[in-house]
């Protein structure tokens, strides 16, 4: 696989990073010859934690290395966490055969950072390596397990962005703000484990191993429901173009702005996973419409646009039997509605439209407007804004119309 430019350099300062903090904290090492069967035993679970990571929905793996380095951190100090977290990449390389040198390094380059970084975080916030009675020091094993995290998170959540293109929102959306939580619940986990291996030692962490399995099985079922449920919106999509050939794009295109309009609007971050789906799907219901309809270059007979306005309820019946997409059914229902009361197929009026179809009617509608059709040309962008600007109270929600057309005049829309 060749990496992009931008990768590459991703990929190389994350490793000159690694290299830098650890130089940083090689004084914090214990003597090797005082800890190296503890060294040893902590490289090879690490190792057996790397050999059987869980693949993300959109590229990317997650593994069960967190309460491992934790425990690492919490007795012996960040500059040992990173030395095993470095070599605990070694079991990527047996579990994939893999002989992409690029992710093996940045794979142990950010681990090593995670570990380091939440070492000094641990040590500054009052923790103090290697003791008796952790508990207490509580509030700085929080703080470490948090910093690990969102530094894992963060790094992680880059390099798929780079890797596939996506933005990193979108990422993390898809990829680690669901399992953030399960990744997070492995902290005290760490904690205790760190507790007992100080008390009766290398026993400790092994009584505690096969906690770790059932946890990494938790993330795989997670992470395979995930991608069974993209895969089907894909495919969904997918039948959409295969159908009408000439919105090809349309969908997707619909998707990402209604994010933009919704995250300019402020909506949280499941709802506007909420309006990413259901405008991918909005036109999901064409599939059940005559090609000789969808594709046809004069204008439409009464009896023919009849058949088109029915769409919406095909999408709707089609969306709501399927369970994890049944939320998105009534946005894909009314996204014809008008705001005066005079769309389909309910003619509701006003705020009686559920404000995503109210979103979703605007961007809808700017996009086929700038988008060539089978029966005129796209409209350009003065043509486009004035109609947006006329239609506000009568087509639109005037305020979603305001908010579009601010974020169209600051190239938020293109």
């Amino acid at each position: 696989m060749t990496l992009n430019n931008k990768l590459k350099i991703y990929i190389f300062f994350t490793a000159i990073a690694a290299i830098f903090l650890f130089v940083y904290l090689i004084p914090t090492i214990p003597a090797i010859s005082e800890i190296w069967l503890p060294l040893l035993f902590f490289i090879i679970i690490s190792i057996m934690a790397e050999f059987i990571p869980v693949s993300l929905p959109e590229g990317g793996e997650i593994t069960i290395t967190f309460p491992i380095d934790f425990v690492i951190i919490l007795v012996y100090g960040p500059g040992m966490a990173m030395i095993v977290s470095a070599f605990s990449t070694i079991g990527l390389f047996l579990s994939k055969n893999t002989k992409r040198v690029d992710k093996i390094l940045f794979n142990a380059s950010q681990f090593s950072i995670s570990s380091g970084i939440a070492g000094i975080i641990y040590s500054i916030s009052g923790g103090l390596f290697g003791q008796q009675n952790f508990i207490n020091f509580v509030l700085p094993a929080t703080l470490c397990a948090l910093a690990y995290c969102i530094i894992n998170s963060f790094l992680v959540t880059g390099i798929i962005s780079l890797d596939s293109g996506m933005k990193p929102s979108k990422v993390f959306r898809i990829n680690i703000r669901e399992v953030l939580p399960s990744y997070l619940a492995e902290a005290p986990l760490g904690f205790i484990m760190a507790i007992i291996y100080v008390e009766i030692g290398i026993l400790g962490i092994l009584l505690f191993f096969f906690p770790l399995l059932l946890a990494r099985r938790s993330f795989e079922l997670y992470t395979k429901m995930q991608k069974m449920y993209l895969d089907t919106i894909k495919t969904l999509a997918a039948a959409i173009d295969a159908k009408d050939p000439y919105t090809h794009g349309h969908s997707e295109r619909v998707s990402m702005m209604a994010v933009k309009l919704a995250k300019r609007l402020g909506y949280l971050e499941p709802e506007i996973e909420f309006i990413e789906y259901s405008a991918i799907l909005h036109d999901i219901g064409k599939i059940g419409i005559e090609d000789s309809i969808l594709g046809k270059k004069a204008g439409l007979t009464e009896q023919e646009y009849e058949k088109v306005k029915q769409h919406p309820i095909i999408g709707a019946r089609i969306i709501e039997s399927i369970e994890f997409l049944k939320k998105c059914s009534t946005t894909v229902l009314h996204h014809h509605e008008r705001y005066d009361g005079k769309g389909y197929p309910d003619g509701l009026k006003g705020e009686e439209i559920p404000k995503y179809a109210r979103l979703l009617a605007v961007v809808d509608s700017y996009d086929a407007m700038n988008s060539d059709r089978p029966y005129r040309k796209k409209l350009s962008d003065r043509e486009i804004l004035n109609e947006l600007e006329t239609q506000a109270g009568k087509q639109f929600d005037p305020d979603m119309v305001k908010e579009f057309i601010s974020l169209i005049k600051k190239k938020g829309i293109k």
